[in-house]
């Protein structure tokens, strides 16, 4: 993959678009210049479930400012604030409709439409989140079935980029997998939800801005949040300790095109957006990814005093207590939402994942575990 090192500063950007104005502007989604008088210019809508100053919000800065700066200011895009053009769950099918030309949210939300991305939610698969974002989003051309799967779901994809390694957070330390019996734990990432539902807790499902509200009227005892959670979700407030199970990442921030939308830009527009979107994957999601953690990080520790691990052998015994049941589930889930060899699509991913050991930067939460 041939990656250009561009760094930019982020340009300005007005508040967000409220509610009624980004409905008013969908008249002028992929339509020339209202304002510039340029015909070949191109205002696309974004529904984005990212709150301000989240590491959401910040990765998908780079793409957008990087876009309008390499089109000339020929492509612009009007980002409406969080939950008011679509709900963070019902984005994908906002985007495929055509009341968004981009959506940002939690894959998991629609996990029936992206069994290519649901793979990163295999407990104990993905420990690196740089390794799942470069291989998802290599595999969306590389793979037939992927491919195929996306035109189907007339989407075009961006990037799916892990938030972080799942970890657990309780009023008291949670240290290895005896301590998950009978715990009311919420989680996200069905796959994970199997897991420690496999390990004699009870998952909860609950958004993450539902979280907060639920541990204080103990609907649930415990979460299951990334990093980026203890602190955009207030959880270290509540919750003093947390630790890395080992389990790896959970779900990813998908973000997507319409396809249609894509397919009607200019040959020039096109290629502005698959060079951006490259870096994007291949450097700068990640690069801003690690800084936000890792800022997130001091804040945490801040609070809480320190992330644990689990003992390696404590991380072990529950992958080898679930074995491969969760990735024969994955195949078979994958294949009935649509993915044309399940079985190939996991096989080549485990081995893209092997490749790029010893070449992807530690994962940030690992480092800041390490800080403790």
């Amino acid at each position: 993959m041939s990656l250009k090192n561009i760094k930019s500063a982020p340009r300005a950007r007005g508040a967000q678009v409220a509610a009624g104005a980004a409905v008013l502007a969908l008249g002028l989604t992929a339509c020339g210049g209202a304002n510039s008088g340029d015909e070949s210019a191109v205002e696309l809508n974004v529904a984005s479930w990212a709150t301000p100053d989240s590491v959401s919000e910040r990765m998908a800065e780079w793409w957008y400012d990087e876009i309008e700066q390499r089109s000339d200011g020929q492509i612009t895009f009007n980002i409406a604030a969080a939950d008011s053009l679509c709900s963070a769950s019902e984005i994908p099918e906002c985007v495929r409709d055509g009341r968004a030309d981009v959506g940002q949210t939690i894959t998991d939300y629609s996990s029936q439409l992206f069994p290519q991305a649901t793979i990163s939610s295999i407990p104990f698969l993905n420990p690196n989140s740089e390794a799942v974002t470069l291989a998802v989003y290599e595999l969306s051309t590389e793979h037939d079935g992927a491919a195929q799967l996306w035109e189907e779901n007339d989407l075009h994809p961006i990037a799916h980029v892990p938030p972080g390694r799942m970890l657990l957070g309780g009023q008291d330390d949670l240290s290895s997998i005896d301590e998950l019996e009978g715990l009311r734990l919420r989680m996200s990432g069905q796959y994970a939800q199997q897991a420690v539902d496999a390990a004699g807790a009870n998952s909860v499902t609950l958004t993450a801005p539902e979280t907060y509200e639920g541990l204080e009227r103990g609907v649930a005892d415990a979460a299951g949040f990334p990093l980026d959670g203890t602190v955009a979700y207030q959880l270290k407030d509540i919750l003093p300790e947390w630790t890395d199970p080992g389990i790896g990442t959970y779900t990813t921030i998908g973000m997507w095109m319409n396809a249609g939308v894509y397919s009607d830009l200019s040959e020039e527009h096109r290629a502005v957006v698959d060079e951006v979107t490259e870096e994007y994957n291949g450097e700068h999601a990640q690069r801003i990814y690690d800084e936000v953690t890792l800022e997130q990080c001091d804040e945490l520790l801040e609070t809480i005093g320190d992330l644990k691990q689990w003992d390696e052998a404590d991380t072990q015994r529950w992958n080898d207590e679930l074995g491969d049941t969760l990735e024969r589930q994955w195949v078979e889930d994958a294949e009935s939402n649509g993915l044309e060899d399940a079985e190939g699509y996991l096989t080549t991913y485990k081995e893209k994942l092997a490749s790029y050991e010893g070449e992807v930067r530690e994962d940030p939460t690992v480092v800041c575990a390490e800080r403790s």
